[in-house]
């Protein structure tokens, strides 16, 4: 058995020792801890020199504990000292609220969605904003599931739905995920706090009679707009973003990239290309033709889905103009907001069902809708063009076109 090397004296000022333990390549110390204890813990230190100044340091900071003279914020300084001199490494001392914020940032880099991040960043700033001051600009380890708890708990409190919590939930444990993976935590404690289960609601496709009837109410722009949406399944923001260089009347194509799934196809074509209907393609030639660059939609693009001013609501007046009924979901209390069944997003469930209703095959379907999986997407990416000109062209007309 290895001898300790220190000289101990009075029971609350004591200097700490260390010695080898056998068959071990690392130093153990032993030293007084915060309740006067004397206890022995591994330096995890092979140098005799550096596993001593652990040691010590550790004493001292267990000294003052014991005096009561210790902050979060000085121990965080000393064993960031101390790692600094012994390792040269320095001691990520990240805030909850400088933590979130910069995965934030970084998730914007990566290629997420614009809505995406959006919707992040609307749980991050109501998180912060829960939490007390002295609470946010505490380090990110620190982080408790009570906190988290109360936070799932305020929100339904406030009216949000089930699936709202739930989905705030999960955004907090993918950021104290990644905090985690980094090492600035020892554990998620998001993890421990208990989804709700909520349901979430879906659209509703619509019915070729409701879409006649949103032409007839739409403007020129809103008419592309709901027609590339019923014929070629283009979500609102990609679809108000299209620029004339995406189309090619020729092929009768259109090639873009996706915000929603952008960043799931980094590794394979990240481009989607959608056969184009002769209901667009007539649209189209009647449009006067723009350079490259500009937009197909020059009074829409650059326009947000959400807010009183967003794609969403534009849409809505539209339908609300038509005697179309629209279906609610879970009534909103609070500051929740009722879900509609019918919205622009319909438009896609409806291609996808009138796909169905013509027989293409569910493989050309999934590959249509930019539903697949990296794993899919490369096995019918050969799919794109050929399988999908007889698959549009069995969609029928709509002949009521303003």
């Amino acid at each position: 058995m290895g001898t300790f090397m220190g000289t101990f004296f009075h029971a609350n000022v004591t200097m700490a020792s260390i010695r080898r333990k056998p068959r071990s390549p690392y130093w153990m110390m032993r030293y007084l801890n915060e309740s006067g204890q004397m206890v022995e813990r591994s330096t995890k230190e092979v140098n005799r020199k550096k596993a001593r100044e652990i040691a010590e340091e550790t004493e001292r900071v267990a000294r003052k504990a014991r005096a009561g003279e210790i902050t979060q914020a000085a121990v965080l300084k000393t064993w960031g000292d101390l790692l600094e001199r012994t390792t040269g490494d320095t001691l990520n001392l990240a805030t909850i609220d400088q933590f979130f914020r910069d995965y934030l940032k970084l998730k914007a880099r990566t290629g997420s969605a614009v809505s995406t991040v959006a919707r992040y960043k609307s749980v991050v700033d109501r998180f912060l904003v829960f939490l007390p001051e002295t609470r946010r600009t505490a380090s990110i380890r620190s982080l408790s599931p009570s906190e988290i708890e109360r936070f799932r708990d305020a929100e339904l409190e406030s009216g949000k739905s089930a699936s709202t919590c739930d989905f705030a939930l999960t955004v907090i444990s993918s950021i104290l995920n990644s905090a985690h993976r980094k090492g600035l935590t020892l554990t998620n404690p998001a993890l421990a706090v208990d989804k709700l289960n909520g349901i979430v609601e879906e659209r509703l496709p619509f019915t070729r009679e409701q879409v006649k009837k949103l032409l007839k109410e739409a403007d020129d722009e809103w008419t592309g707009m709901i027609l590339f949406g019923f014929f070629a399944g283009i979500r609102l923001n990609d679809a108000a973003n299209l620029l004339w260089e995406n189309i090619d009347l020729g092929a009768q194509t259109v090639t873009f990239l996706e915000q929603k799934t952008a960043g799931r196809k980094r590794r394979a074509n990240p481009v989607t290309a959608v056969v184009l209907h002769s209901d667009i393609i007539a649209w189209l030639k009647g449009q006067p033709e723009g350079i490259a660059k500009a937009p197909l939609f020059p009074g829409l693009a650059g326009r947000g889905s959400g807010s009183a001013g967003g794609l969403s609501n534009a849409f809505n007046v539209i339908m609300d103009a038509t005697d179309i009924i629209v279906a609610t979901g879970r009534k909103a209390t609070g500051k929740g907001r009722t879900f509609r069944k019918l919205g622009f997003h319909s438009l896609r469930h409806s291609m996808i069902s009138n796909l169905a209703n013509v027989d293409v095959s569910a493989d050309v379907r999934q590959a249509m809708a930019g539903h697949s999986s990296d794993e899919i997407h490369r096995r019918y990416v050969h799919l794109d063009v050929s399988a999908q000109r007889p698959a549009i062209s069995k969609i029928p007309s709509i002949k009521e076109i303003p």
